[in-house]
């Protein structure tokens, strides 16, 4: 049993999560499951979201490291990844 609702991503959409729901769905990353579990408290969400942003999009990090979180996250999910 979840801890957490999921809010409803188009109710999200009307806020001030709006321009980062909508880049995450133009983008298809991260999952719209983010936002629908962080949008509990809209200014984490959006830290968060520029933190991943940063992390996996900026070239930052290296590759091999970033494939290494995306497979412990997948772990940690017990997703298939």
């Amino acid at each position: 049993m979840p801890n957490i609702s999921m809010l409803d991503i188009g109710e999200l959409e009307k806020g001030k999560l709006a321009p980062f729901i909508k880049k995450a769905l133009r983008n298809r990353a991260p999952d719209p499951a983010f936002h629908a579990m962080m949008g509990h408290n809209p200014d984490l969400s959006k830290s968060m979201y520029i933190a991943w942003g940063t992390l996996f999009s900026t070239g930052a990090v290296d590759h091999k490291l970033k494939e290494i979180i995306r497979v412990q996250l997948s772990r940690m999910a017990d997703c298939n990844y």
